[in-house]
């Protein structure tokens, strides 16, 4: 019998993955062979032409060198260079200025930090502090870990008490702050866009504070852009602040490591975290480049002591920014008859409700009411931007008169 014609060779081809290069290479002929003498079969991989480049992979799957044409994983978020400035903080009794160490000269206070959060409250000087309990609710916190102490809160209102609980806290940049879209809030990348646009230029590598920082929603916005020479994260809520310490590790902003009370001031890389009383700022006049507060006014149980603290912080030419909630707008009313309103509706409702749900509780704001207070407290050039039930302000501290 004729032997059967020689098939036709394959076409070359060639399949490429991300871990190997296989090239598909003429197959040889059969040949005929009897069960007692077969021929020890070829090599599958010899036979099927296959060219492997040759690359490790670790067990849990992860290539050790990526091949050529693979894609390359996505590059963490830059954070821009900055030049390191002093943060300007003060004894809050004196409103002196600290040395690096935190001693104040004039009075020999000293304060530190506890977890990497510097307290600048009043009464946290580390060598004139009572170390025995004054109440009963002193005596049941002392008893709690350090991150449980907010559940029993020091504030009696209901704005900052709140806030100084554990549990809000946490939720707050899981849930709670997207909440605030319902009442027309346009979201903390807007919000960070309004701010800059009123703090720049003028605080370029000057000091900033974002005051009632919360979790450090803003702050972490802050340190990233790389446009401040020092961003202070202040809060009286030692919760809160510890949060914020927490993402802003998390994100590679600060040392988790860094939490030694000898650490000097500044040494943070530009980060620090201050407990203190928003109407105490512990810091010295004229020095801070810039103060954002966001959604944080209609908290605070002083309002005008705080804008003053904040107005007399301010270097001449800088900008105090934030946001809160709009009382609701009357339809047709001018500026003057929604403020006489609202005024009106607050007194009612601390005559109904009491203290707890009236003065002692939170307050929403109107247009006129906060550039009011603005210039009560010296500053100048008031503008808002109102989106729903949101408003953002702005006002700036004059320059001297000559």
């Amino acid at each position: 019998a004729q032997r059967p014609p020689r098939p036709a060779p394959r076409v070359l081809a060639t399949m490429t993955t991300t871990a190997v290069t296989v090239a598909l290479a003429p197959a040889a002929p059969r040949v005929a062979a009897t069960r007692r003498h077969r021929r020890p079969a070829p090599n599958r991989r010899a036979r099927a032409g296959v060219v492997a480049k040759a690359v490790e992979i670790e067990p849990d799957g992860v290539l050790d060198d990526m091949p050529e044409g693979a894609p390359s994983p996505p590059a963490p978020e830059p954070i821009a260079a900055r030049t390191v400035a002093r943060a300007p903080l003060a004894c809050p009794v004196s409103l002196q200025a600290l040395d690096d160490a935190g001693y104040s000269r004039c009075n020999g206070l000293r304060y530190g930090k506890t977890d990497g959060i510097w307290d600048l409250t009043i009464g946290a000087a580390t060598n004139a502090r009572s170390s025995e309990p004054v109440s009963l609710q002193d005596l049941v916190r002392s008893f709690l870990p350090p991150e449980l102490r907010g559940l029993i809160p020091t504030s009696s209102y209901l704005g900052t008490s709140t806030f100084e609980t554990p549990q809000v806290a946490f939720a707050y940049e899981r849930g709670w702050r997207d909440s605030f879209a319902r009442a027309g809030f346009p979201g903390p990348d807007e919000e960070f866009r309004l701010a800059q646009a009123r703090l720049m230029p003028f605080a370029t590598g000057k000091c900033v504070v974002d005051a009632s920082c919360g979790s450090g929603l803003f702050t972490r916005r802050f340190v990233k852009s790389g446009d401040y020479g020092c961003v202070v994260a202040l809060d009286f809520s030692d919760a809160m602040l510890r949060q914020a310490r927490t993402f802003a590790s998390e994100e590679g902003l600060v040392d988790a490591s860094s939490t030694d009370e000898a650490t000097f001031i500044n040494q943070e890389d530009g980060l620090l975290f201050v407990r203190a009383d928003i109407a105490r700022i512990p810091m010295t006049s004229d020095s801070v480049g810039g103060l954002h507060a966001g959604a944080a006014i209609h908290c605070w149980p002083q309002p005008r002591e705080a804008v003053a603290e904040i107005a007399r912080v301010l270097e001449p030419g800088g900008a105090f920014c934030g946001t809160t909630f709009l009382t609701p707008q009357l339809p047709f009313a001018d500026d003057e008859t929604q403020q006489r309103v609202d005024a009106a509706m607050r007194e009612l409702q601390t005559a109904v409700v009491g203290r707890a749900g009236g003065t002692r509780g939170f307050r929403q704001w109107n247009k006129k009411d906060l550039r009011d207070l603005c210039v009560e407290c010296g500053l100048v050039d008031f503008e808002c931007d109102v989106r729903g039930g949101f408003i953002f302000f702005s006002a700036r501290k004059p320059a001297p008169v000559a």
